[in-house]
């Protein structure tokens, strides 16, 4: 028989990670150069995402699990194989090339996040959460010595004219390091990006492609959440 029915393939979380991931990419994406903390909190929101999604993958439902989808890179090859014969295997939940576009998609969001806090943090920014200066602990805990450090200003006035040579020669030396620091994150930053780009279009296509194949609307089914399978 022919006949098909439907099953609960996608639970809600899975859904909303899935429609919240992009358009917090592309947000974070154009707001790339801005200097207003709008890229940075969009950037916060995709890496708490991505964490919740890893959680979801050790004790969420069946076919959000990584044990349910995550295989060898050999059965993603063959499954690409399979595709270019026309004779896919079919798969309830995630495919093999699914799997490792998936794996590829939270790695890469991971590194786009972290390279980001870092390139930030190179700068001499505080990459805090908005919530105030959350240096002011630390600030605060030299407050009580204030005093003391203004009785001995004359005396390291003495001393810092006699080192000032030494510390301008130092100061150079550690601004060029924190500009190659920054310069390095910055460029792992924008190219992690620049392969989220690359890994969309990519997924975009292999949906399309195993949707015609196995004749079912895999974009119908991340919104409702169900597949028809046969009976």
């Amino acid at each position: 028989m022919n006949e098909k029915k439907q099953v609960v393939v996608w639970d809600s979380f899975i859904r909303v990670f899935h429609w919240s991931l992009l358009p917090l990419f592309f947000v974070a994406y154009v707001t790339g150069d801005d200097k207003g903390p709008l890229h940075r909190y969009v950037g916060y929101a995709v890496l708490l995402l991505v964490i919740a999604r890893i959680c979801w993958g050790f004790w969420g439902t069946k076919h959000a699990l990584f044990s349910d989808f995550i295989c060898s890179p050999a059965k993603g090859l063959n499954y690409l194989k399979e595709l270019v014969s026309g004779k896919p295997t079919h798969y309830i939940g995630h495919n093999p090339a699914a799997a490792w576009m998936i794996l590829l998609l939270i790695t890469n969001s991971i590194l786009i996040c972290l390279s980001g806090y870092a390139a930030y943090a190179t700068k001499g920014e505080n990459p805090s959460f908005g919530f105030g200066n959350t240096l002011s602990i630390v600030e605060n805990a030299y407050a009580d010595d204030e005093k003391e450090e203004e009785d001995d200003d004359d005396e390291e006035e003495n001393e810092g004219s006699d080192n000032a040579g030494k510390e301008a020669i130092e100061g150079g030396s550690s601004e060029k390091e924190d500009n190659d620091g920054d310069s390095i994150w910055s460029d792992i930053h924008e190219m992690s990006a620049q392969f989220m780009l690359l890994l969309i279009c990519l997924h975009i296509v292999g949906v399309a492609v195993s949707s015609r194949m196995h004749n079912e609307n895999l974009v119908k089914s991340m919104i409702t959440g169900k597949k028809d399978v046969k009976a």
